[in-house]
């Protein structure tokens, strides 16, 4: 049986991390549980634990172009995750093969630089990533995934450019996405939303309520199942209400299984009802 005539196709850029918590492994595992193949893109090497990273080695930005291209090549993919890039020249070469698959639905996940990056002596390197995610991928983007606290930081910083702009996500938007998520906004006393910006004046919002313990792979869940969801062909929408839905649940059946985070349990439905598909 062909199950590429069954299974919606997605690939998805990222790190290599251990835990299972965040980069491919997680992307694999909720790209399973929403009914999708995840093809897989290596940007990097992690040693870490549930509590923090002790290294982390890059993949060579010409080593990334041959992985995605000789499977983008091969096979026709319906969505695209972009998560943690390691350097200025990962992100260029990922920013072309956008370029390229310009008609894929692109899911941008910005997060700071990977966080063996963030020592002294690396904090150039770190900052120069980012700065050329902002400037390389977001206008490339279908949606953009950012919390809140670290766009406004970065607006606050002028990495986001925006001169006139009064507020960070109007800058964000003036870099050229269609469309952007923001998480973690707060919204009165305890209370947090996420919000989906579509371009116009109107956004939407969503209540989410933080649980009481730390977690490691929120974003990533979040993200991987957005992009499953429009690898399905769902409308941007009801993907982002889906993704919304899973992650919650994922979180609410999370566990710790060594002395840092809690991680998700993405396989919460093999214990009770299956997720949406």
């Amino acid at each position: 049986m062909d199950t590429a005539s069954i299974l919606p196709l997605w690939l998805t850029f990222g790190p290599a991390d251990p835990t299972g918590a965040t980069g491919l492994q997680a992307d694999v595992v909720t790209g399973a549980a929403l009914g999708t193949h995840t093809f897989s893109v290596l940007t990097s090497w992690q040693a870490r634990d549930t509590a923090a990273v002790e290294a982390s080695r890059p993949v060579k930005a010409d080593d990334i172009d041959d992985q995605a291209r000789s499977l983008l090549e091969d096979t026709s993919v319906t969505a695209i995750k972009v998560g943690a890039l390691p350097s200025p020249e990962a992100v260029s070469a990922v920013a072309a093969i956008l370029a390229d698959y310009a008609s894929v639905p692109a899911v941008v996940h910005l997060v700071e630089a990977e966080p063996a990056l963030t020592a002294a002596d690396h904090n150039e390197l770190a900052d120069a990533t980012v700065q050329a995610s902002l400037g390389l991928l977001v206008s490339q983007a279908h949606v953009v995934v950012v919390s809140h606290e670290r766009l406004e930081r970065w607006f606050d910083e002028g990495w986001l450019g925006g001169e006139g702009m009064e507020t960070a996500l109007q800058a964000l938007m003036a870099l050229g996405p269609d469309n952007a998520v923001i998480t973690g906004v707060p919204h009165g006393e305890g209370q947090f939303v996420n919000v989906l910006a579509t371009g116009g004046p109107e956004a939407e919002a969503w209540p989410w309520q933080h649980l009481p313990v730390s977690f490691l792979g929120a974003g990533s869940t979040l993200t991987a199942a957005l992009a499953a969801r429009l690898a399905h062909g769902t409308p941007l929408r009801q993907a982002v209400i889906d993704a919304q839905q899973f992650t919650r649940r994922a979180l609410e059946a999370g566990f710790q299984p060594g002395m840092g985070r809690n991680l998700p349990d993405r396989l919460f439905w093999l214990r009770g009802n299956e997720p949406s598909s």
